[in-house]
């Protein structure tokens, strides 16, 4: 039996986008940055397979061990080895219990949005799904993330497409928490103040766009009448609306605050880990340096940031005296417990959802 309502797009969606828009039928993976090969159909079109999904992690995971290993053996690869072994697991512990935290967080303001644009989805399953689109966390921009949305569609009836629009403010969102974070400590320092303020911009900017429905609607319908490219046309437009309805002020504080919450856990894990590696800084430092490092991760666009995201930081090591081979130990042992452990928690809880599969029907 389908646990929830078959809706289609959300009402406030479907009025939004009005008759001149073509009417589409939603396809299984219907998504911007899902492959619809992601997601294989068997002979009864009910069991989905993570083969593609597999396939993706693993080329990610090679192309971040190759780097990881020329960044590593470029430097003095037998002192950052021992540096990690040596590292007191009690920290450890502690840096992997606040990034869980941060990630139940995010996890309650996924549930949150659900609920704002009403899909009726218990709270236990909206985290399950929440967690198990970090199995493709490792996308650009972590679009990939937008996985979740199957899971849901496929037990809720809720549109993948609303579900890619609820990923869209969650990546917004993120960067403002992040933002505001990261600006408290930005006194500290100066000499990167502008460049700061400019990726600021940057993502000041797509929220108000997200928010200017008079300019991108006429554009977007338009489009939407073209053989070509009507069907992108008609899902972004889609998916953009489904955003706006979460940027009431209201969603927006709660959503702010709950991502400051959530990736302060992070910086004050990268604090931890420095500490433990014997690093200067203070804590108010170690937050500019993630808060910073994860916003040029995320612009940069890169499968999971990687390679902007260690840039930013072993930049901001440098400039405060912590030299290459000091810092790169921090760096790995901090990528590891988030971006790394994230996408293997989102293995394993796609493969659990899954296993459900075989005790549900769908009409």
């Amino acid at each position: 039996m389908r646990h929830g309502p078959n809706s289609a797009e959300g009402a406030s969606t479907s009025q939004a986008t009005g008759s001149s828009m073509p009417s589409l039928v939603e396809r299984p993976a219907d998504s911007v940055g899902i492959d619809a090969s992601l997601l294989e159909a068997n002979h009864n079109g009910n069991q989905f397979s993570l083969n593609r999904v597999l396939s993706s992690i693993i080329v990610f995971s090679l192309a971040g061990v190759l780097l990881y290993a020329i960044a590593t053996f470029a430097s003095d690869y037998q002192r950052i080895f021992q540096a990690i072994r040596l590292f007191p697991l009690s920290d450890l512990g502690l840096v992997l219990f606040l990034v869980v935290i941060g990630w139940l967080i995010r996890g309650w303001r996924f549930h949150y949005y659900l609920v704002n644009i009403d899909e009726k989805v218990p709270f236990m399953y909206a985290t399950e799904a929440f967690l198990a689109g970090f199995a493709l966390t490792g996308t650009p921009g972590k679009v990939g993330e937008a996985m979740k949305g199957v899971f849901l569609k496929r037990d809720y009836g809720v549109s993948v497409t609303r579900v890619v629009g609820v990923v869209v403010v969650e990546r917004l969102m993120d960067l403002f928490g992040v933002l505001l974070l990261g600006s408290i400590s930005l006194l500290f320092f100066p000499g990167w103040r502008d460049l700061f303020l400019g990726l600021a911009g940057i993502v000041i900017a797509a929220g108000v766009f997200l928010c200017m429905e008079k300019i991108y609607r006429p554009v977007l319908e338009a489009m939407s009448r073209l053989p070509v490219v009507s069907w992108v046309a008609s899902k972004t437009l889609k998916i953009l609306l489904s955003g706006k309805d979460l940027m009431t002020p209201r969603i927006f504080v709660v959503g702010l605050i709950v991502s400051v919450l959530a990736w302060a856990m992070e910086s004050i894990a990268l604090y931890i880990i420095m500490n433990g590696f014997r690093l200067p800084g203070t804590l108010m430092e170690a937050n500019f340096v993630y808060c910073f490092s994860t916003i040029v991760g995320a612009l940069s666009m890169l499968p999971g940031g990687i390679g902007g995201t260690e840039a930013g930081m072993m930049g901001l090591f440098a400039y405060l005296g912590i030299s290459y081979s000091d810092g790169l130990p921090a760096v790995i042992l901090i990528r590891v417990c988030t971006l790394w452990f994230a996408i293997f928690v989102g293995m394993g809880l796609s493969l659990y959802l899954l296993s459900l599969k075989k005790h549900r029907s769908i009409h």
